[in-house]
């Protein structure tokens, strides 16, 4: 590849992480499409196995986004806030898997509320285990599903045995390639479904690489709007009740929804701005520079041990 990518930083802030594990300096899918392939960094990105295509890499590295490109739509502060991020973050993609649209969504579902990378990771991983014990189809996922819930007992695990039927339903609709146009639709029939709201909506269409203006506004992306001088007083959250039924330009919040504000903002680089300010507020680092730190360095690899 020709950019320079931190895979671990990434998989790191990555929907598609709990696919992954760390051998050495090579991360390998063990779940899903292109399961063995063994993607490594050690100077240079290199991939083995017989799904290494520009295509897999370019959406595994994060470089489906073009921050290049992205920055020429952008405006006045917007645009010196996001250049300024692209420099600091040279090495940061955001890493999506569009084949693997039901795995992103439960790992997206099951993120409410919790620990990402103490929780949701492994009930993720320990759900994926199970799947391949007993196959995909509906009457296993679903088996799966309860036992998983049986195992950890958490409310989200209860909620997804629950809605289940709704999330595979709107996975197996979602088309495999970057779909803005579509992105909308895709929007709506999520909202549809009980328990899952805007934030969960929009991180699996970033991470499901469908459309790269569209990120879940977090404590971390607020707080990151704020300090920038991008958010006056007065915002709010996006609301289902709201999102379920409008389009943005249509929406009578929009002029005041953090959300809206964001994609207006930033355009097509509004899932990498989103991904480099979680980076800055979860990590506490201001650049790629910083992520020389060997505590930092393992943390990173920490989130990837199952």
């Amino acid at each position: 590849m020709g950019a320079h990518v931190d895979l671990d930083l990434a998989l790191y802030a990555s929907f598609s992480l709990p696919l992954f594990k760390k051998e050495g300096e090579c991360w390998v899918k063990v779940f899903g499409f292109g399961r063995g392939t063994r993607v490594c960094s050690d100077g240079g990105l290199k991939c083995y196995g017989s799904f290494c295509s520009g295509e897999f890499l370019k959406y595994i590295t994060g470089l489906w986004i073009d921050k290049e490109r992205g920055l020429e739509e952008l405006e006045a502060r917007a645009g010196e806030v996001a250049e300024e991020l692209v420099n600091d973050f040279y090495c940061l993609g955001v890493s999506a898997s569009p084949w693997d649209s039901f795995a992103i969504l439960t790992s997206t579902f099951l993120s409410r509320n919790t620990d990402y990378h103490r929780n949701t990771v492994r009930w993720v991983r320990a759900f994926l285990v199970k799947l391949e014990t007993l196959g995909e189809s509906e009457d296993s996922i679903a088996r799966a599903a309860l036992s998983t819930y049986m195992e950890y007992g958490s409310y989200q695990l209860q909620q997804f045995v629950e809605v289940l039927d709704g999330l595979l339903a709107v996975a197996r609709s979602v088309p495999r390639s970057t779909d803005p146009a579509g992105s909308s639709a895709i929007r709506k029939r999520l909202l549809g479904v009980k328990y899952l709201g805007p934030k969960v909506a929009d991180s699996f269409i970033l991470h499901s690489g469908l459309d790269q203006s569209r990120a879940p506004v977090d404590i971390h992306y607020l707080r990151f709007l704020r300090e920038r001088g991008l958010l006056k007083e007065g915002y709010v959250y996006p609301q289902k009740s709201y999102c379920a039924r409008y389009e943005c330009a249509a929406c009578p919040i929009s002029r005041r929804c953090v959300y809206s504000h964001a994609r207006r903002l930033f355009k097509g680089l509004n899932g990498f701005v989103q991904t480099a300010a979680y980076v800055v507020g979860k990590l506490g680092v201001r650049s790629c520079g910083d992520l020389s730190s060997k505590p930092l360095r393992a943390k990173l690899s920490e989130a990837a041990s199952f």
